[in-house]
């Protein structure tokens, strides 16, 4: 199955705040209605802004029916703040998600035009969302002043690390392989032109944000920059995992 990276969900107390300040750091904040603002990358990632009185899922979204999964869903977000949860959209593809689950034997829940599966019986599911594939935006409001072209990695986890990465074999196909950082092991799994590093936490979840920035900037911002949210940028064109830059095979 071939995916790519299609949203990335970040929850603030105070939502004016937090566009005001990725304003402030180069990017093109999109208000939409109250409690909720976009920013549009020019690879198709929408990043989504959510005050925590708007969360994605609250009972006021009219989903219509409960579900215990959905359910459990809410309760994962509650107390979080920053990186919220991610969603994958299927590309190059004729067979239905649905059937491409059923396929893999993954139990899923279909929720207003999404699927979510039910990757990890407990701790919650990862990843959250597959959904189609959005429409691509408007050029201007993805060229950033601060250089941001597009999405190169999440960085996931789970205090369930074997089951994680059990369940993300059998949804994306096997890693391109393992390596080593900052004294932590993970797996590299290629999703679309992105990737996704999975790797043991002590929280579950998303923990992680790394973007490709056209100015060759690299490294992490400072915490109170983003309002906590970990985010990386690394030059633009990244050499892809191939040759002797490829991680070491497990």
């Amino acid at each position: 199955m071939v995916y790519a990276v299609s949203r990335v969900w970040l929850a603030f107390p105070d939502l004016e705040r937090a566009a005001e300040t990725y304003a402030r750091l180069g990017f093109w904040v999109i208000r939409r209605r109250p409690g909720w603002a976009q920013i549009f990358l020019a690879d198709g990632v929408v990043l989504e802004l959510f005050s925590l009185a708007h969360l994605p899922l609250n009972r006021g979204c009219g989903l219509g029916g409960e579900s215990e999964l959905l359910e459990r869903r809410r309760r994962f977000y509650e107390g979080k703040k920053g990186l919220l949860d991610y969603a994958l959209s299927h590309t190059a593809s004729l067979v239905p998600l649905p059937a491409q689950l059923e396929q893999r034997d993954i139990p899923y829940e279909v929720i207003g035009e999404r699927l979510l599966p039910q990757m990890v019986l407990c701790p919650p599911p990862l990843p959250l969302w597959l959904e189609p594939p959005a429409p691509l935006p408007v050029s201007e409001q993805t060229q950033h002043p601060n250089g941001v072209t597009g999405l190169h990695a999440l960085v996931v986890g789970s205090p369930a690390y074997p089951a994680a990465l059990a369940q993300h074999r059998r949804l994306l196909g096997p890693p391109l392989g393992f390596e080593n950082h900052e004294g932590q092991r993970r797996a590299v799994f290629a999703v679309g032109h992105h990737f996704i590093y999975l790797q043991g936490a002590k929280r579950e979840g998303l923990l992680g944000l790394i973007l490709r920035n056209r100015y060759a900037l690299w490294g992490a911002l400072e915490a109170e920059q983003t309002l906590g949210v970990l985010l990386t940028l690394v030059g633009d064109p990244v050499f892809e995992l191939a040759g002797d830059s490829a991680p070491d095979a497990d």
